[in-house]
């Protein structure tokens, strides 16, 4: 039989194969997991273009688009007083009182659930506290009829309001947006919504340098002879001096203070005025200071003064602050459903006859119509929906000789008062 001869050569190279292909893409497989761990690739997220709560593209797609609703009512227009937000169901008109007056408001929060409720007074610094409001994203909805409707816009909003500084350079960022198109919408020719629905976002975040927190107006030097000289005391320059120590004060607790005027002549009215510093550093609180002078030297003490469309809350509270100094003494009979010596504004034609509070309020309370001087104030003021929540402090009587010796011997206690009151309605607490 003839033996076939064998190639022992081949054979073992097939061998050294089945061996080293195995281990040749095991050593492959160990160098891609070691180049990954020594170079890890970061995942990317897609983002929406509006940040919706801490949701991905696709998180905030699958949440917002179930968010539709038939039963609907129209925000024609929304205003700010201080760090109150308003909103009106018909276009604003002052006196009137709005269709959503009387009616209860809720925002949920889209990124835990809750539930924040508020019922819409006709005051314009009791509706929506935004000072008040944690950080979330909210739907806005009034009951009408015991019917919960859903808040819509007929136009598109992106409006930025920031709270004042609660920390250390930290407020709240708020939002008030409304676009059927907010994100990618999930859906081919189509918005994520069927309308705009009003969302307000807010979130915790640093106030741009440029925006104060609160004006302290000295009155006076607004004319020639608009002084006021009791014995060594110039008025008007005692009045920047109260309002620079005031200023340090409240600067304790964290706020951003500013000063309308120096020992300057500058009035109230036009684009190189009083006013319109105070416009321009958007502030949310106004303090006007002033002195009280009579010919008979008798009268005396104290009083202070805030809108006729305002509730009392801010100017009691610094009131009764102010009024804990010994010695002081109330002036005059406040106003009707008041302490003494608070007093809700007069009006005439529906307009608040107090400049300082009127002249500081924007639109919700007719800035830069009342007369033709205020006209001058109207290119920054009259269609401005930031208005100012503004108390004057008459902080006594300069040619009373109690209230001289008081101011004299006693100024920082006084000003210590009025910082103490504005913390307390704020609810501030000092940072340093």
């Amino acid at each position: 039989m003839k033996k076939v001869k064998r190639d022992y050569r081949s054979r073992k190279t097939k061998l050294r194969w089945k061996i080293a292909l195995p281990l040749l893409v095991l050593a492959l497989l160990l160098s891609y997991v070691l180049f990954t761990l020594m170079s890890p690739h970061e995942v990317i997220v897609k983002q929406p273009k509006y940040l919706v709560c801490d949701y991905s593209l696709q998180k905030a797609q699958t949440t917002l688009k179930t968010l539709v609703y038939e039963d609907t009512t129209i925000l024609a227009q929304h205003l700010y007083y201080g760090e109150t937000l308003n909103i009106y169901h018909d276009p604003f008109e002052l006196a009137k009182t709005d269709y959503f007056v009387g009616k209860t408001l809720i925002l949920r929060n889209v990124c835990d659930g809750t539930e924040l409720v508020y019922m819409m007074e006709n005051y314009v610094d009791r509706q929506i506290p935004l000072d008040t409001i944690t950080e979330g994203f909210y739907e806005v909805f009034v009951m009408e009829n015991l019917t919960k409707t859903r808040l819509i816009s007929n136009n598109v909003l992106y409006d930025e309001f920031y709270t004042i500084r609660r920390e250390i350079g930290l407020g709240m960022e708020v939002e008030v947006v409304a676009d059927a198109d907010l994100i990618e919408s999930p859906f081919e020719e189509r918005k994520i919504f069927d309308k705009n629905y009003v969302f307000i976002r807010v979130v915790k975040k640093e106030v741009p340098e440029a925006i104060y927190d609160v004006v302290i107006d000295p009155s006076r030097n607004q004319y020639e002879g608009d002084g006021l000289v009791v014995k060594n005391v110039n008025g008007a320059n005692a009045l920047v001096d109260s309002a620079k120590l005031l200023k340090t004060k409240l600067e304790a607790y964290g706020l951003k203070v500013f000063i309308s005027r120096g020992n300057e002549m500058i009035n109230r009215w036009g684009t190189d005025g009083r006013m319109a510093r105070i416009y321009g550093v958007k502030a949310k609180y106004y303090i006007a200071l002033d002195f009280n002078s009579s010919a008979n030297g008798i009268s005396k003490g104290a009083r202070i003064i805030y809108s006729h469309y305002a509730s009392n809350r801010f100017a009691t509270t610094v009131f009764d602050a102010y009024m804990e100094l010994d010695d002081l003494t109330i002036f005059g009979v406040g106003s009707k459903g008041n302490k003494l010596g608070i007093v809700s504004g007069g009006v005439l034609d529906n307009m608040d006859v107090n400049t300082d509070v009127r002249e500081t309020g924007g639109l919700i309370l007719n800035a830069g119509r009342y007369s033709d001087a205020s006209k001058e104030n109207a290119s920054f003021a009259a269609s401005n929906p930031y208005g100012l929540q503004a108390i004057l402090l008459d902080l006594l009587f300069l040619s009373n000789t109690q209230d001289y010796q008081i101011y004299t011997t006693r100024h920082d206690e006084l000003i210590e008062n009025i910082a103490l009151g504005f913390a307390d309605y704020l609810q501030l607490k000092k940072v340093n």
